[in-house]
Protein backbone atom coordinates (compact mmCIF):
# COMPACT_ATOMS: atom_id res chain seq x y z
CA UNK A 1 0.00 0.00 0.00
CA UNK A 2 1.36 3.60 -0.82
CA UNK A 3 2.10 5.57 2.41
CA UNK A 4 -0.34 8.27 3.21
CA UNK A 5 1.92 11.42 2.42
CA UNK A 6 1.97 14.46 5.72
CA UNK A 7 2.68 17.35 5.43
CA UNK A 8 6.60 18.34 5.60
CA UNK A 9 5.60 20.41 9.12
CA UNK A 10 2.81 18.97 11.26
CA UNK A 11 2.61 21.66 13.39
CA UNK A 12 2.65 24.45 10.87
CA UNK A 13 -0.59 25.87 10.98
CA UNK A 14 -3.26 25.79 8.37
CA UNK A 15 -4.10 28.73 6.86
CA UNK A 16 -7.38 30.01 7.05
CA UNK A 17 -9.06 30.43 3.97
CA UNK A 18 -9.43 34.26 2.50
CA UNK A 19 -12.64 36.21 3.18
CA UNK A 20 -14.51 36.72 0.04
CA UNK A 21 -15.25 40.64 -0.35
CA UNK A 22 -18.55 41.14 -1.11
CA UNK A 23 -18.52 42.71 -5.00
CA UNK A 24 -20.37 46.07 -5.46
CA UNK A 25 -23.81 46.12 -6.98
CA UNK A 26 -23.81 47.12 -10.66
CA UNK A 27 -24.86 50.39 -11.52
CA UNK A 28 -27.30 51.36 -14.35
CA UNK A 29 -26.16 52.01 -17.88
CA UNK A 30 -26.67 55.52 -18.00
CA UNK A 31 -24.34 57.93 -17.00
CA UNK A 32 -26.56 60.22 -15.10
CA UNK A 33 -28.04 57.36 -13.81
CA UNK A 34 -24.83 55.71 -12.29
CA UNK A 35 -23.93 59.10 -10.71
CA UNK A 36 -26.87 59.88 -8.68
CA UNK A 37 -27.31 55.80 -7.44
CA UNK A 38 -23.02 57.03 -6.31
CA UNK A 39 -24.18 59.89 -4.47
CA UNK A 40 -27.30 58.30 -3.00
CA UNK A 41 -25.69 54.51 -2.25
CA UNK A 42 -27.43 53.51 0.95
CA UNK A 43 -29.91 50.69 -0.22
CA UNK A 44 -32.23 49.64 3.38
CA UNK A 45 -35.04 50.78 4.01
CA UNK A 46 -35.92 53.51 0.97
CA UNK A 47 -39.00 54.53 0.71
CA UNK A 48 -41.46 54.51 -2.39
CA UNK A 49 -44.88 56.12 -3.05
CA UNK A 50 -46.82 55.98 -6.01
CA UNK A 51 -47.39 59.66 -7.27
CA UNK A 52 -50.47 61.59 -6.07
CA UNK A 53 -53.26 62.42 -8.62
CA UNK A 54 -53.91 66.09 -6.69
CA UNK A 55 -50.56 67.82 -6.52
CA UNK A 56 -51.86 69.03 -2.87
CA UNK A 57 -51.81 65.88 -1.48
CA UNK A 58 -49.21 64.16 0.59
CA UNK A 59 -47.35 60.84 -0.51
CA UNK A 60 -47.93 56.99 0.99
CA UNK A 61 -44.35 56.69 1.87
CA UNK A 62 -44.48 52.79 2.73
CA UNK A 63 -40.84 50.76 3.32
CA UNK A 64 -38.81 48.84 1.76
CA UNK A 65 -38.14 46.80 4.72
CA UNK A 66 -38.05 43.14 2.65
CA UNK A 67 -34.63 44.20 0.82
CA UNK A 68 -31.84 46.41 -0.30
CA UNK A 69 -33.14 48.49 -3.33
CA UNK A 70 -30.10 48.05 -5.43
CA UNK A 71 -28.85 51.13 -7.62
CA UNK A 72 -30.33 49.85 -11.19
CA UNK A 73 -33.88 49.67 -9.16
CA UNK A 74 -33.30 52.70 -7.78
CA UNK A 75 -32.70 54.47 -11.24
CA UNK A 76 -35.72 52.44 -12.02
CA UNK A 77 -38.38 54.09 -9.13
CA UNK A 78 -36.64 57.61 -10.27
CA UNK A 79 -37.29 57.57 -13.85
CA UNK A 80 -40.88 56.16 -13.07
CA UNK A 81 -43.42 59.40 -13.39
CA UNK A 82 -46.02 57.19 -11.29
CA UNK A 83 -43.63 56.73 -8.93
CA UNK A 84 -41.69 58.79 -6.32
CA UNK A 85 -38.40 57.10 -4.32
CA UNK A 86 -36.56 58.32 -1.47
CA UNK A 87 -33.05 57.04 0.67
CA UNK A 88 -31.59 57.24 4.14
CA UNK A 89 -28.27 57.52 5.01
CA UNK A 90 -25.48 54.80 5.98
CA UNK A 91 -22.69 55.67 8.30
CA UNK A 92 -20.38 58.04 5.93
CA UNK A 93 -22.54 60.57 3.97
CA UNK A 94 -21.14 62.85 0.57
CA UNK A 95 -24.21 65.53 1.17
CA UNK A 96 -26.49 67.05 3.67
CA UNK A 97 -29.80 68.42 3.42
CA UNK A 98 -32.29 71.05 5.20
CA UNK A 99 -35.74 70.73 4.51
CA UNK A 100 -38.58 73.84 5.09
CA UNK A 101 -41.63 73.22 4.92
CA UNK A 102 -44.08 75.24 2.50
CA UNK A 103 -45.48 76.13 5.86
CA UNK A 104 -42.36 77.14 7.98
CA UNK A 105 -42.22 80.26 9.59
CA UNK A 106 -38.49 79.99 7.80
CA UNK A 107 -39.61 79.77 4.76
CA UNK A 108 -38.23 82.73 2.19
CA UNK A 109 -42.73 83.82 1.95
CA UNK A 110 -43.09 84.19 5.53
CA UNK A 111 -39.14 85.62 5.88
CA UNK A 112 -37.21 87.10 3.09
CA UNK A 113 -34.11 86.58 5.88
CA UNK A 114 -34.55 82.63 6.42
CA UNK A 115 -32.34 81.73 3.60
CA UNK A 116 -29.42 84.00 4.13
CA UNK A 117 -29.42 83.63 7.77
CA UNK A 118 -29.61 79.50 7.57
CA UNK A 119 -26.60 79.98 4.79
CA UNK A 120 -24.66 82.42 7.34
CA UNK A 121 -24.64 79.67 9.83
CA UNK A 122 -24.13 76.66 7.50
CA UNK A 123 -20.25 79.19 6.61
CA UNK A 124 -19.68 79.17 10.10
CA UNK A 125 -18.78 75.40 9.69
CA UNK A 126 -17.12 75.53 6.56
CA UNK A 127 -20.16 75.24 4.29
CA UNK A 128 -20.01 78.21 1.88
CA UNK A 129 -22.09 76.97 -0.82
CA UNK A 130 -25.68 74.77 -1.51
CA UNK A 131 -28.33 74.25 -3.96
CA UNK A 132 -31.70 74.98 -3.84
CA UNK A 133 -34.74 73.65 -5.09
CA UNK A 134 -37.87 73.10 -4.86
CA UNK A 135 -39.21 69.50 -3.33
CA UNK A 136 -42.38 69.37 -4.77
CA UNK A 137 -45.72 70.82 -5.87
CA UNK A 138 -46.67 71.67 -2.06
CA UNK A 139 -44.00 74.27 -2.01
CA UNK A 140 -41.48 73.11 0.32
CA UNK A 141 -37.76 73.71 -0.18
CA UNK A 142 -34.73 71.54 -0.02
CA UNK A 143 -31.54 73.05 0.79
CA UNK A 144 -28.70 70.45 -0.47
CA UNK A 145 -25.36 70.32 1.30
CA UNK A 146 -23.14 68.47 -1.67
CA UNK A 147 -19.58 67.05 0.49
CA UNK A 148 -16.71 66.82 -2.21
CA UNK A 149 -15.67 63.28 -0.14
CA UNK A 150 -17.28 61.20 2.48
CA UNK A 151 -17.90 62.38 6.34
CA UNK A 152 -19.45 60.19 9.34
CA UNK A 153 -23.11 60.47 9.12
CA UNK A 154 -24.11 60.88 12.77
CA UNK A 155 -21.22 63.67 13.24
CA UNK A 156 -22.60 65.77 10.30
CA UNK A 157 -25.69 65.42 11.68
CA UNK A 158 -24.94 66.52 14.92
CA UNK A 159 -22.86 69.18 13.64
CA UNK A 160 -25.81 70.70 11.95
CA UNK A 161 -28.15 70.25 14.40
CA UNK A 162 -25.90 71.90 16.88
CA UNK A 163 -25.09 74.99 14.30
CA UNK A 164 -28.51 75.82 13.62
CA UNK A 165 -29.23 76.22 17.06
CA UNK A 166 -26.33 78.40 18.02
CA UNK A 167 -27.81 80.32 15.23
CA UNK A 168 -31.82 80.53 17.15
CA UNK A 169 -32.87 78.38 14.42
CA UNK A 170 -33.88 74.97 16.80
CA UNK A 171 -34.89 71.92 14.69
CA UNK A 172 -38.44 71.11 14.52
CA UNK A 173 -40.85 69.26 12.62
CA UNK A 174 -42.97 70.62 9.68
CA UNK A 175 -40.45 74.39 10.07
CA UNK A 176 -36.85 73.32 9.82
CA UNK A 177 -35.59 70.01 9.58
CA UNK A 178 -32.13 68.31 8.91
CA UNK A 179 -31.06 65.37 7.04
CA UNK A 180 -29.07 63.21 8.45
CA UNK A 181 -30.95 63.66 11.31
CA UNK A 182 -29.39 63.02 15.16
CA UNK A 183 -30.70 59.35 15.80
CA UNK A 184 -31.57 57.53 18.85
CA UNK A 185 -29.44 55.61 20.78
CA UNK A 186 -30.41 51.96 21.23
CA UNK A 187 -29.58 49.08 22.53
CA UNK A 188 -26.77 46.28 22.17
CA UNK A 189 -27.83 44.13 19.04
CA UNK A 190 -30.13 46.48 17.86
CA UNK A 191 -30.39 49.59 14.83
CA UNK A 192 -31.72 52.50 14.43
CA UNK A 193 -31.63 53.82 10.53
CA UNK A 194 -31.94 57.87 9.83
CA UNK A 195 -34.76 59.43 8.13
CA UNK A 196 -35.52 59.11 4.43
CA UNK A 197 -35.82 61.47 2.50
CA UNK A 198 -36.90 62.14 -1.72
CA UNK A 199 -34.82 62.08 -4.15
CA UNK A 200 -34.30 65.30 -6.35
CA UNK A 201 -35.96 66.58 -9.78
CA UNK A 202 -38.08 63.17 -10.59
CA UNK A 203 -40.26 63.68 -12.98
CA UNK A 204 -44.00 64.57 -12.25
CA UNK A 205 -42.81 65.39 -9.00
CA UNK A 206 -43.09 68.97 -8.73
CA UNK A 207 -39.01 69.71 -8.12
CA UNK A 208 -37.26 71.89 -9.63
CA UNK A 209 -33.83 74.11 -9.24
CA UNK A 210 -34.38 77.21 -8.29
CA UNK A 211 -32.02 80.73 -8.38
CA UNK A 212 -31.73 82.80 -5.48
CA UNK A 213 -34.62 85.08 -5.93
CA UNK A 214 -36.87 81.63 -6.06
CA UNK A 215 -36.83 81.31 -10.06
CA UNK A 216 -36.98 78.30 -11.88
CA UNK A 217 -33.83 77.08 -13.48
CA UNK A 218 -33.75 74.00 -16.31
CA UNK A 219 -34.00 71.68 -13.62
CA UNK A 220 -32.62 68.19 -15.63
CA UNK A 221 -29.83 65.90 -13.76
CA UNK A 222 -27.08 67.44 -15.53
CA UNK A 223 -27.54 71.00 -14.53
CA UNK A 224 -28.31 69.57 -10.61
CA UNK A 225 -24.40 67.47 -10.91
CA UNK A 226 -23.23 70.65 -11.97
CA UNK A 227 -24.17 72.90 -9.14
CA UNK A 228 -23.55 69.92 -6.76
CA UNK A 229 -19.47 69.81 -8.30
CA UNK A 230 -19.54 73.81 -8.09
CA UNK A 231 -21.33 73.35 -4.24
CA UNK A 232 -18.76 70.46 -3.62
CA UNK A 233 -15.61 72.21 -4.28
CA UNK A 234 -15.84 75.71 -2.22
CA UNK A 235 -16.29 73.53 1.09
CA UNK A 236 -13.59 73.91 3.60
CA UNK A 237 -13.62 70.29 4.91
CA UNK A 238 -11.20 70.90 7.94
CA UNK A 239 -13.38 73.61 9.16
CA UNK A 240 -16.41 71.34 9.07
CA UNK A 241 -14.16 68.45 10.32
CA UNK A 242 -13.31 70.79 13.23
CA UNK A 243 -17.11 71.63 13.85
CA UNK A 244 -17.92 67.79 13.71
CA UNK A 245 -15.53 67.00 16.37
CA UNK A 246 -16.55 69.84 18.62
CA UNK A 247 -20.35 68.83 18.10
CA UNK A 248 -20.18 65.30 19.37
CA UNK A 249 -17.82 66.81 22.17
CA UNK A 250 -20.77 68.73 23.14
CA UNK A 251 -23.51 66.15 21.88
CA UNK A 252 -21.45 63.29 24.23
CA UNK A 253 -21.66 66.28 27.41
CA UNK A 254 -25.28 66.86 27.09
CA UNK A 255 -25.88 62.91 27.26
CA UNK A 256 -26.54 62.46 30.54
CA UNK A 257 -26.97 58.95 30.52
CA UNK A 258 -23.39 58.36 29.25
CA UNK A 259 -21.63 60.01 32.33
CA UNK A 260 -22.66 60.92 35.74
CA UNK A 261 -25.03 63.04 36.83
CA UNK A 262 -23.01 64.96 39.79
CA UNK A 263 -20.44 64.93 37.56
CA UNK A 264 -22.26 67.27 34.71
CA UNK A 265 -24.39 69.12 37.54
CA UNK A 266 -20.64 70.15 38.87
CA UNK A 267 -19.51 70.69 35.74
CA UNK A 268 -22.79 73.18 34.65
CA UNK A 269 -22.28 74.61 37.43
CA UNK A 270 -18.32 75.61 37.28
CA UNK A 271 -19.24 76.74 33.80
CA UNK A 272 -22.30 79.29 35.00
CA UNK A 273 -19.69 80.74 37.39
CA UNK A 274 -16.87 80.91 35.06
CA UNK A 275 -19.11 82.92 32.61
CA UNK A 276 -20.12 85.12 35.35
CA UNK A 277 -22.81 88.23 34.28
CA UNK A 278 -22.87 88.84 30.62
CA UNK A 279 -25.86 91.51 31.10
CA UNK A 280 -28.48 92.62 33.14
CA UNK A 281 -30.94 90.85 35.03
CA UNK A 282 -29.13 87.35 36.05
CA UNK A 283 -27.66 88.07 39.86
CA UNK A 284 -30.66 86.04 41.36
CA UNK A 285 -29.73 83.34 38.95
CA UNK A 286 -25.98 83.86 39.50
CA UNK A 287 -26.49 83.81 43.52
CA UNK A 288 -28.86 80.79 42.99
CA UNK A 289 -26.25 78.86 40.58
CA UNK A 290 -23.03 80.03 43.17
CA UNK A 291 -25.08 79.24 46.62
CA UNK A 292 -25.78 75.47 45.15
CA UNK A 293 -22.19 75.21 44.51
CA UNK A 294 -21.09 76.10 47.90
CA UNK A 295 -23.73 73.97 49.44
CA UNK A 296 -23.43 70.81 47.36
CA UNK A 297 -19.73 70.64 46.59
CA UNK A 298 -18.31 72.69 49.19
CA UNK A 299 -20.07 71.59 52.21
CA UNK A 300 -20.66 75.26 53.33
CA UNK A 301 -23.73 76.89 55.62
CA UNK A 302 -24.34 79.55 57.57
CA UNK A 303 -22.52 82.50 57.71
CA UNK A 304 -19.53 80.79 55.29
CA UNK A 305 -21.98 80.21 52.89
CA UNK A 306 -22.95 83.63 52.87
CA UNK A 307 -20.06 84.99 52.73
CA UNK A 308 -18.79 82.45 50.09
CA UNK A 309 -21.47 83.91 47.85
CA UNK A 310 -20.87 86.97 48.66
CA UNK A 311 -17.18 87.19 47.80
CA UNK A 312 -17.43 84.87 44.80
CA UNK A 313 -20.12 87.10 43.08
CA UNK A 314 -17.85 90.41 43.73
CA UNK A 315 -15.21 88.59 41.53
CA UNK A 316 -16.98 87.00 38.67
CA UNK A 317 -16.69 88.70 35.54
CA UNK A 318 -18.97 91.26 34.96
CA UNK A 319 -19.82 92.07 38.34
CA UNK A 320 -18.96 95.99 38.12
CA UNK A 321 -20.93 96.17 34.98
CA UNK A 322 -23.98 94.84 34.99
CA UNK A 323 -24.83 93.69 38.66
CA UNK A 324 -27.53 96.14 39.92
CA UNK A 325 -27.51 94.95 43.22
CA UNK A 326 -24.15 95.94 43.85
CA UNK A 327 -25.41 98.20 47.30
CA UNK A 328 -26.75 95.48 48.53
CA UNK A 329 -25.14 92.40 47.83
CA UNK A 330 -23.95 91.25 51.41
CA UNK A 331 -28.01 91.19 51.93
CA UNK A 332 -28.79 89.44 48.67
CA UNK A 333 -26.18 86.80 49.41
CA UNK A 334 -27.83 86.24 53.15
CA UNK A 335 -31.26 85.51 51.49
CA UNK A 336 -29.57 83.19 49.13
CA UNK A 337 -28.10 81.95 51.65
CA UNK A 338 -30.95 80.64 53.74
CA UNK A 339 -32.64 79.66 50.26
CA UNK A 340 -30.63 77.22 49.12
CA UNK A 341 -29.76 75.80 52.60
CA UNK A 342 -33.22 74.87 52.64
CA UNK A 343 -32.91 73.12 49.59
CA UNK A 344 -29.80 71.49 48.66
CA UNK A 345 -28.03 69.84 50.75
CA UNK A 346 -23.79 68.87 51.17
CA UNK A 347 -22.69 65.78 48.35
CA UNK A 348 -22.98 62.29 50.02
CA UNK A 349 -24.69 63.68 52.95
CA UNK A 350 -28.18 62.71 54.34
CA UNK A 351 -30.86 64.58 51.95
CA UNK A 352 -32.76 67.58 53.61
CA UNK A 353 -36.12 66.61 51.25
CA UNK A 354 -37.83 63.20 49.96
CA UNK A 355 -36.89 62.17 46.08
CA UNK A 356 -40.50 62.76 46.02
CA UNK A 357 -40.66 66.26 46.17
CA UNK A 358 -43.11 67.51 43.56
CA UNK A 359 -42.83 69.88 40.61
CA UNK A 360 -45.75 71.86 42.60
CA UNK A 361 -44.11 72.21 46.52
CA UNK A 362 -41.14 73.05 44.17
CA UNK A 363 -42.68 75.96 42.82
CA UNK A 364 -44.65 76.83 46.04
CA UNK A 365 -41.41 77.29 47.86
CA UNK A 366 -39.65 79.28 45.35
CA UNK A 367 -43.27 81.61 45.11
CA UNK A 368 -42.96 82.15 49.06
CA UNK A 369 -39.35 82.70 49.02
CA UNK A 370 -40.03 86.07 46.25
CA UNK A 371 -42.98 86.75 47.90
CA UNK A 372 -41.69 87.34 51.57
CA UNK A 373 -38.77 89.66 49.62
CA UNK A 374 -41.37 91.59 47.62
CA UNK A 375 -43.16 91.93 51.05
CA UNK A 376 -39.81 92.93 52.54
CA UNK A 377 -39.17 95.12 50.27
CA UNK A 378 -42.67 96.87 50.41
CA UNK A 379 -42.05 97.25 54.10
CA UNK A 380 -38.28 99.19 53.87
CA UNK A 381 -39.82 101.57 50.77
CA UNK A 382 -42.77 102.47 53.21
CA UNK A 383 -40.32 102.83 55.88
CA UNK A 384 -38.22 105.33 54.50
CA UNK A 385 -41.13 107.37 52.99
CA UNK A 386 -42.26 107.78 56.71
CA UNK A 387 -38.90 108.47 57.60
CA UNK A 388 -38.19 111.03 54.90
CA UNK A 389 -41.45 112.48 55.55
CA UNK A 390 -40.67 113.24 59.21
CA UNK A 391 -37.81 114.94 58.26
CA UNK A 392 -39.10 116.92 55.93
CA UNK A 393 -36.73 115.15 53.54
CA UNK A 394 -38.61 113.81 51.17
CA UNK A 395 -37.87 115.47 47.15
CA UNK A 396 -40.60 116.26 44.97
CA UNK A 397 -39.50 115.58 42.07
CA UNK A 398 -39.64 111.47 40.95
CA UNK A 399 -35.75 111.29 40.19
CA UNK A 400 -34.77 112.96 43.72
CA UNK A 401 -37.40 111.20 45.53
CA UNK A 402 -36.61 107.48 43.93
CA UNK A 403 -32.85 108.01 44.95
CA UNK A 404 -33.75 109.03 48.50
CA UNK A 405 -35.95 106.17 49.10
CA UNK A 406 -33.30 103.31 47.17
CA UNK A 407 -30.61 105.07 49.66
CA UNK A 408 -32.25 104.70 52.72
CA UNK A 409 -34.43 101.80 52.08
CA UNK A 410 -31.50 99.47 50.35
CA UNK A 411 -33.18 98.73 47.42
CA UNK A 412 -32.61 99.02 43.65
CA UNK A 413 -34.32 101.49 41.50
CA UNK A 414 -36.12 97.83 39.65
CA UNK A 415 -37.69 97.46 42.77
CA UNK A 416 -38.81 100.69 43.23
CA UNK A 417 -40.60 100.69 39.97
CA UNK A 418 -42.06 98.04 40.37
CA UNK A 419 -43.59 99.75 43.86
CA UNK A 420 -44.39 102.99 42.45
CA UNK A 421 -47.73 102.97 44.56
CA UNK A 422 -45.99 103.60 48.26
CA UNK A 423 -44.02 106.61 46.76
CA UNK A 424 -44.18 108.13 43.30
CA UNK A 425 -45.75 111.53 43.57
CA UNK A 426 -48.13 110.85 40.53
CA UNK A 427 -49.23 107.48 41.44
CA UNK A 428 -49.77 107.23 45.24
CA UNK A 429 -51.96 110.35 47.18
CA UNK A 430 -50.15 109.50 50.24
CA UNK A 431 -46.77 108.09 50.89
CA UNK A 432 -47.74 105.35 53.01
CA UNK A 433 -50.93 103.69 52.63
CA UNK A 434 -51.23 101.41 54.70
CA UNK A 435 -49.55 99.88 58.62
CA UNK A 436 -46.53 100.17 58.62
CA UNK A 437 -43.84 98.28 61.22
CA UNK A 438 -40.59 99.56 62.03
CA UNK A 439 -38.80 97.68 64.73
CA UNK A 440 -35.59 100.16 64.16
CA UNK A 441 -37.52 103.59 65.82
CA UNK A 442 -39.53 102.41 69.00
CA UNK A 443 -43.17 103.95 69.94
CA UNK A 444 -43.29 106.88 72.44
CA UNK A 445 -43.64 105.49 75.90
CA UNK A 446 -45.29 108.44 77.01
CA UNK A 447 -48.41 109.75 76.43
CA UNK A 448 -49.47 111.96 73.14
CA UNK A 449 -48.76 115.24 74.13
CA UNK A 450 -51.33 118.36 73.47
CA UNK A 451 -51.01 120.53 70.47
CA UNK A 452 -49.26 123.56 71.74
CA UNK A 453 -52.06 125.83 70.26
CA UNK A 454 -55.16 125.43 71.94
CA UNK A 455 -58.36 124.04 69.63
CA UNK A 456 -60.57 126.77 68.92
CA UNK A 457 -63.28 124.95 67.56
CA UNK A 458 -65.18 121.74 67.78
CA UNK A 459 -62.76 118.53 68.66
CA UNK A 460 -64.22 115.42 67.55
CA UNK A 461 -62.79 111.75 68.39
CA UNK A 462 -61.97 109.23 65.39
CA UNK A 463 -62.71 105.26 66.21
CA UNK A 464 -60.31 104.28 63.64
CA UNK A 465 -57.28 105.30 65.81
CA UNK A 466 -55.33 102.75 67.59
CA UNK A 467 -56.79 99.72 65.71
CA UNK A 468 -60.08 99.90 64.99
CA UNK A 469 -61.69 98.58 61.79
CA UNK A 470 -61.89 100.56 58.92
CA UNK A 471 -65.81 100.29 58.99
CA UNK A 472 -65.97 102.08 62.21
CA UNK A 473 -63.98 104.91 60.80
CA UNK A 474 -65.76 108.43 61.27
CA UNK A 475 -68.62 107.19 63.34
CA UNK A 476 -68.65 109.14 66.41
CA UNK A 477 -68.29 112.39 67.58
CA UNK A 478 -67.51 114.06 70.82
CA UNK A 479 -67.52 117.35 72.13
CA UNK A 480 -64.35 119.37 73.04
CA UNK A 481 -66.14 120.09 76.04
CA UNK A 482 -64.43 118.11 79.35
CA UNK A 483 -62.52 116.36 76.72
CA UNK A 484 -58.51 117.00 76.33
CA UNK A 485 -55.72 115.83 74.92
CA UNK A 486 -55.19 112.37 75.38
CA UNK A 487 -58.44 111.37 77.23
CA UNK A 488 -59.97 107.73 75.82
CA UNK A 489 -57.98 104.85 74.84
CA UNK A 490 -58.99 104.55 71.18
CA UNK A 491 -58.74 108.25 70.26
CA UNK A 492 -57.16 111.60 70.53
CA UNK A 493 -58.43 114.66 69.98
CA UNK A 494 -57.86 116.19 66.80
CA UNK A 495 -57.90 120.05 65.84
CA UNK A 496 -60.72 121.49 63.52
CA UNK A 497 -58.79 124.77 62.67
CA UNK A 498 -54.88 125.41 61.17
CA UNK A 499 -52.66 126.82 63.63
CA UNK A 500 -51.92 129.90 62.86
CA UNK A 501 -47.75 129.01 62.20
CA UNK A 502 -46.63 126.35 60.85
CA UNK A 503 -44.53 124.43 63.39
CA UNK A 504 -40.88 123.52 63.53
CA UNK A 505 -40.65 121.93 66.39
CA UNK A 506 -39.92 118.04 66.25
CA UNK A 507 -42.85 115.57 66.12
CA UNK A 508 -45.05 115.31 69.32
CA UNK A 509 -47.67 112.62 68.11
CA UNK A 510 -46.37 108.90 68.80
CA UNK A 511 -45.23 107.08 66.20
CA UNK A 512 -48.23 104.62 66.19
CA UNK A 513 -50.78 107.61 66.39
CA UNK A 514 -49.24 109.20 63.29
CA UNK A 515 -49.30 106.14 61.44
CA UNK A 516 -53.50 106.28 61.80
CA UNK A 517 -53.40 109.78 61.34
CA UNK A 518 -52.13 108.76 57.36
CA UNK A 519 -54.40 105.93 57.32
CA UNK A 520 -56.84 107.95 58.26
CA UNK A 521 -56.52 110.57 55.38
CA UNK A 522 -55.85 108.44 52.94
CA UNK A 523 -59.53 106.98 54.08
CA UNK A 524 -61.05 110.62 53.38
CA UNK A 525 -59.78 110.94 49.96
CA UNK A 526 -60.73 107.50 49.19
CA UNK A 527 -64.38 108.12 50.21
CA UNK A 528 -64.30 111.46 48.67
CA UNK A 529 -63.03 110.13 45.03
CA UNK A 530 -60.52 112.55 44.86
CA UNK A 531 -57.36 112.20 41.99
CA UNK A 532 -53.90 113.16 43.29
CA UNK A 533 -54.35 116.41 41.45
CA UNK A 534 -57.05 117.36 43.57
CA UNK A 535 -55.48 116.43 47.00
CA UNK A 536 -52.36 118.18 46.10
CA UNK A 537 -54.51 121.40 45.47
CA UNK A 538 -56.37 121.01 48.54
CA UNK A 539 -53.06 120.37 50.81
CA UNK A 540 -52.04 123.98 49.21
CA UNK A 541 -55.17 125.87 49.53
CA UNK A 542 -55.06 125.13 53.23
CA UNK A 543 -51.58 124.70 54.18
CA UNK A 544 -49.56 127.95 52.40
CA UNK A 545 -49.04 126.39 48.89
CA UNK A 546 -46.72 123.05 50.44
CA UNK A 547 -47.07 120.25 49.05
CA UNK A 548 -47.74 116.59 50.88
CA UNK A 549 -44.45 115.93 51.90
CA UNK A 550 -43.52 119.18 53.67
CA UNK A 551 -46.50 119.05 56.14
CA UNK A 552 -45.37 118.21 59.52
CA UNK A 553 -47.16 115.76 62.44
CA UNK A 554 -49.58 118.92 63.54
CA UNK A 555 -50.36 119.95 60.14
CA UNK A 556 -51.35 115.59 59.28
CA UNK A 557 -53.60 115.80 61.50
CA UNK A 558 -55.12 118.80 60.54
CA UNK A 559 -55.09 117.88 57.33
CA UNK A 560 -57.11 115.15 58.59
CA UNK A 561 -59.78 116.88 60.40
CA UNK A 562 -60.46 119.07 57.30
CA UNK A 563 -60.84 116.04 54.89
CA UNK A 564 -63.27 115.02 57.70
CA UNK A 565 -64.89 118.16 57.60
CA UNK A 566 -64.89 118.15 53.92
CA UNK A 567 -66.57 114.36 53.60
CA UNK A 568 -69.27 115.61 55.68
CA UNK A 569 -69.96 118.80 53.81
CA UNK A 570 -70.02 116.53 50.97
CA UNK A 571 -72.50 114.21 52.74
CA UNK A 572 -75.08 116.64 53.87
CA UNK A 573 -75.42 117.70 50.39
Amino acid sequence: MPRKQTPACASQAIAPKPTRQRLPEPLPRDLLGRRLCQLFPYPWQAIVASTPADASQKPAWQTLTQYPLKPRSLWTYWQDTAQLVGVRFGPTTYHGLIDLDALSLHHPTRDRQALATIRAALASIGIHQTILLRSSWNGGLHLYIPLPEAVPTFGLAVALKHCLEAHHLPLQAGQLEVFPNVKRYTKAGEYSEYNAHRLPLQPSSGSVLFSETLQPLPSDLSSFFQQWDQAAAAQNLEQLHQAIAQAKKQHQYRSYNRRSNTALWQQELETEMAQGWTGSGQTNHLLKTIGCYGVVFQSLSGAALSHYIEHTAIKSPGYQEWCQHQHEISRRAQEWATAVENYYWPLGSSPKRGRSLSLTTAANNIVNFNQKRAEDAKARIKQAVLELTQQGQLPDRPTARAQAIASLAQCSHTTLQKHKELWHPERCVMELQETVTAPSRPPATGPTKALEEPPREELHTFTYMKGEGHDAVLEKQISSHGEGAGRGEMSFPQPSVLPPEPSTSPPVIAYDDLIDVIVGIQIQVRQLGWSVEQVHQFIADKFYSKRRSQLTDDELVCLLYRLRTHTLSEAKN
